[in-house]
């Protein structure tokens, strides 16, 4: 059987191996997919974005308080699994 594609359309696969209970994916599989490298992204950017577009004037300076903020919150406090530390 063939199967025609949408030239418009892609798949991606994100895999993070490294994290506890998840495994490589199947070389097979592998094959059909290109690797991609990904960078960390800004967090100051982001969440000077993020400020910026709920209004906030001053969101240069309060992304950066921000960021200082959650950066000593992460180091400071006890690694539990129910914190998260990202921009969601």
């Amino acid at each position: 059987d063939e199967i025609t594609l949408d030239p418009t359309c892609g798949a991606f696969i994100t895999m993070n191996p490294g994290y506890l209970g998840r495994s490589e994916l199947p070389e097979g599989l592998k094959a059909l997919f290109r690797p991609m490298t990904v960078m960390v992204p800004d967090l100051i950017l982001i969440c000077e974005n993020m400020l910026m577009a709920e209004g906030f004037v001053t969101a240069k300076a309060l992304a950066s308080k921000f960021f200082c903020l959650y950066s000593l919150l992460k180091a400071l406090l006890s690694a539990q699994l129910h914190y998260d530390w990202g921009l969601r």
